[in-house]
């Protein structure tokens, strides 16, 4: 499915673009949106796409799909306390501490982990107007950041995406079990209580 999305995008351009990074940013599976940018960012220095009206196209559809993500977390809200309340809470907690960078960096750092940040943010009612704040300056740095590796990099586009992909994947792992091991180092304390 990825090949066949990378070959419509010459033809037809910012639609599909528009396509990939928003099914991306809402984390359907398999939507290959930063090889996107990376392959965009090639066309747009070949001359085959305009540059401002692709990085626009690019960071529209992340913020609405993002922005969406983060109102169907808030919708769902009551639902995921009555669930686990205690893990929401603490969740809350992490993001009141932590949310801007969180949100940040799941935009580009740790992109696998953005559609949860999304939902999440929503449910623990981070402040809209904060976390759009934060989730536009990672899309820009998203955005900017692989289309600017595309362009200068175009000869070597497959094996960037090949290494993004497995850094991304290690990063997010990482993130993960770092997320684990807080939550099991604070598991003792409250049995203790």
């Amino acid at each position: 499915m990825s090949e066949t999305l990378l070959a419509a995008l010459p033809s037809l351009g910012l639609p599909v673009l528009a396509l990939v990074i928003s099914l991306g940013a809402l984390g359907v599976p398999m939507m290959p949106a930063s090889l996107m940018l990376l392959v965009s960012g090639t066309l747009v220095a070949a001359g085959d796409l305009p540059l401002l009206p692709t990085a626009a196209t690019a960071l529209t559809a992340a913020l609405l799909s993002d922005n969406l993500g983060y109102a169907l977390g808030r919708g769902a809200r009551g639902r995921v306390l009555d669930r686990r309340g205690a893990v929401l809470d603490q969740a809350h907690r992490l993001l009141r501490r932590r949310g801007d960078v969180a949100v940040f960096l799941s935009r580009w750092l740790f992109a696998p982990l953005g559609p949860p940040m999304n939902l999440l943010a929503g449910a623990a009612e981070m402040r809209w107007r904060r976390f759009l704040l934060w989730d536009l300056a990672g899309e820009i740095v998203w955005v900017s950041g692989y289309m600017a590796l595309g362009a200068s990099f175009a000869p070597f586009v497959p094996q960037i995406a090949d290494m993004a992909g497995n850094l991304t994947a290690l990063l997010a792992c990482l993130a993960v079990a770092w997320l684990a091991l807080m939550l099991l180092r604070r598991a003792p304390k409250r049995r203790s209580r």
